[in-house]
């Protein structure tokens, strides 16, 4: 009978133990924080059934379940991210509260604790009165690695109807790319983008991967500045029935100045062929856009220059989507650039470009919009090669409005009917507004 007291006891103290105090881990009181802020406290604090509630300067943000919650099992720790840049919180001291609730079957949650820290958000930096001095650092064999994601939609919208537009998903790319610097001298840069792959595309009606066999680089010779002189690819010399996938980036031009938030410039967005060898002034489609200094922040641990282009308006050439040619299409483009001055490289650039066409319907009915559109691709041509009569032929891939990307060939489905991008179904005269939106995200993840 004692052994069996005992041996209760330590079952009990046991128990006692693996219950352990819900407190902010990290960060703590008074720390100084930026970007993506890891909330921690320790997984043994929260009970069966129990979830967290996060508040903000006295504010409520959500509920959220553990299997939500980030884990690192080597400290015994769940996180919460709190994206202090993707939520535009205002750099100052701000309040994190975390509330520890149970929700017992059938029964209303209670509170078993709460915990809370006091930080303070530093994203942006301050600079000094006479603005900061950027330039590229093309330091030959350096490598800097991205992740390259790239999103087309088509969005149909029956004007005045009050109906919610229509989405549909055209194509999603995803792929690494390498910038390479091989050689610098007379104040140029040497450097190759190239594709690593696989590449995988998803389009409604399947899956592709991209392997190796058709991915080439692309050669540039550029300044300190971004101003590419001169670029060309091995897929341009070839007459070979076939389609090359090349990527490359549209760098941001630097005039050679020091810069300060609020500074502003006129600037362009080109849209090149990297598959046609050459002066890239003869081959690119050149966008004026109005290009801002924001300001310089912090952006993946890196001090960075934000810059934002904005065009809003016609473009003045003809912008082909597969079995559909563009005349005079409203477009808008945004892009946002990081660059870290530290290093003198592009940390991440995310660009939309939307195309925009109304068509005039008298009667339609049933759902609406041509899902077999096509989109523009996310890069430079497919490839360059010759038909039967050894006259040059254009491929299926198309150029790509948006920043850089991998060249992706033809159209899913059968090209766009009723003028720009199909039409919806419903009975009087309508307005349809079509919409191509193309989305990309290209962000370091390395350097080598």
């Amino acid at each position: 009978m004692r052994r069996v007291a005992i041996g209760l006891l330590m079952l009990g103290s046991a128990l006692v133990y693996a219950q352990a105090p819900f407190t902010i881990v990290r960060p703590q009181d008074g720390a100084r924080v930026r970007e993506v802020v890891q909330i921690r406290f320790p997984i043994r604090s929260v009970p069966p059934g129990g979830f967290i509630g996060v508040t903000i300067d006295g504010k409520f943000v959500e509920a959220v379940a553990p299997s939500a919650l980030g884990i690192d099992r080597d400290r015994g720790h769940y996180i919460y991210r709190w994206d202090t840049k993707k939520l535009n919180v205002p750099d100052g001291e701000h309040t994190i509260e975390l509330t520890l609730y149970q929700s017992p079957e059938g029964g209303r949650a209670r509170i078993l604790a709460r915990s809370s820290v006091r930080v303070r958000v530093e994203n942006e930096i301050k600079v000094p009165a006479g603005g900061i001095f950027l330039r590229y650092n093309w330091t030959p064999g350096k490598t800097y690695r991205y992740q390259v994601r790239g999103v087309v939609k088509q969005v149909n919208e029956i004007q005045y109807s009050g109906l919610v537009p229509e989405e549909t998903l055209l194509r999603e790319l995803t792929f690494r790319g390498e910038l390479n610097v091989i050689d610098f001298r007379n104040n140029l840069g040497l450097i190759s983008w190239t594709p690593i792959p696989p590449a995988i595309e998803v389009t409604p009606n399947q899956v592709n991967t991209i392997t190796s066999e058709r991915m080439v680089p692309v050669y540039q010779e550029v300044e300190t500045t971004g101003r590419v002189l001169y670029q060309v690819s091995r897929g341009a010399e070839s007459v070979q029935q076939e389609v090359y996938y090349v990527w490359t980036a549209d760098l941001p031009l630097l005039p050679p100045r020091r810069y300060k938030p609020g500074d502003r410039w006129g600037a362009v967005i080109v849209l090149s062929n990297p598959l046609e060898s050459g002066d890239i002034n003869k081959i690119g489609l050149k966008i004026p856009v109005a290009a801002r200094l924001e300001r310089f922040e912090w952006e993946q641990g890196y001090k960075c220059a934000k810059i934002v282009y904005e065009f809003t308006g016609n473009i003045d050439r003809p912008i082909d989507l597969g079995d559909l040619r563009v005349e005079k299409a409203k477009s808008t483009i945004r892009r946002v650039v990081y660059f870290a001055y530290d290093i003198g490289q592009v940390i991440r650039v995310t660009t939309t470009f939307q195309l925009e066409g109304t068509t005039r319907q008298e009667q339609f009915g049933g759902g609406f919009g041509t899902p077999g559109a096509a989109p523009p691709s996310f890069g430079g041509r497919g490839g360059l090669g010759a038909d039967e009569e050894g006259e040059p032929r254009t491929p299926r891939g198309m150029r790509g409005p948006a920043m850089g990307g991998l060249s992706v060939p033809g159209a899913p489905g059968g090209g766009v009917r009723s003028g720009f991008g199909g039409g919806a179904v419903q009975t009087g005269a309508r307005n349809i507004i079509n919409r191509y939106v193309s989305e990309i995200d290209m962000r370091l993840i390395g350097i080598y």
